[in-house]
């Protein structure tokens, strides 16, 4: 996505889905960010994203951050030549699992453009679920399904990757056998087009499973269930 003025309009409103979450990397981040400044219709897609996303955060109580994280920064901070790169860094060292759930959400979505917001198109609702080990528990993974596009992007936020092993996410409707919907990586969000059916998506629940290298090899998980989660529409 390094052109980003040969962009078709689906790629464009993924990108700003991405910005919104906050899991580009810096050359793909300043890149978006131009475009925000020079292109309207991207800046108000991205606000569209910023408030349709803003819902991950409603009910999730903020949690303060482990005294050995800002013990890093401190560390960082008085490093020379260090300080530019902190500040380019610190949202994902945050969104990484320095945080609990709402640490890292809020982390991503704290990048406000200042544009006038005017109403959302009228679009497919989009679907998205916080995925977590227990109900309480911090958020593993984000996702969201945007039923215009049939895509589903699986965004990690503190799960630990695991050495020769893949993440997978399933789709397990009420009363049957998990569908697989595609493989994850544990260090980058991932953008999956399922090719199973996704009606009645919003009846079922999301899952992460552990499997080897590349995803089960059997069509079912084997490996263990990491995180769940109900898709619920924004």
């Amino acid at each position: 996505m390094s052109d980003l003025g040969r962009l078709s309009d689906e790629d464009a409103d993924m990108l700003a889905a991405e910005y919104a979450l906050g899991v580009l990397d810096n050359h793909a981040k300043l890149s978006a960010e131009r475009r925000i400044s020079m292109d309207p219709t991207f800046a108000r897609a991205v606000e569209a994203w910023q408030d349709r996303l803003s819902a991950l955060t409603a009910e999730i109580a903020a949690e303060a951050p482990a005294s050995h994280v800002w013990a890093g920064v401190a560390r960082r901070l008085e490093a020379p030549g260090n300080v530019v790169e902190l500040r380019l860094r610190r949202s994902l060292m945050v969104w990484r699992g320095a945080t609990a759930a709402a640490g890292s959400i809020a982390a991503a979505l704290a990048l406000v453009v200042a544009w006038p917001r005017p109403a959302p198109p009228a679009a497919s609702p989009v679907l998205t679920a916080r995925l977590a080990a227990t109900a309480k528990g911090p958020t593993v993974f984000v996702a969201f399904y945007d039923p215009g596009r049939k895509a589903i992007v699986l965004t990690p936020a503190s799960v630990n990757a695991a050495e020769g092993r893949s993440p997978e996410l399933w789709l397990i409707p009420s009363g049957g056998k998990p569908i697989p919907l595609g493989v994850a990586a544990f260090e980058s969000s991932v953008q999956m087009i399922p090719t199973a059916s996704m009606i009645g998506v919003g009846a079922g629940t999301l899952a992460v499973s552990v499997e080897p290298k590349g995803g089960s090899p059997t069509g079912q998980p084997t490996g263990p269930v990491i995180a769940t989660g109900q898709l619920t529409n924004l």
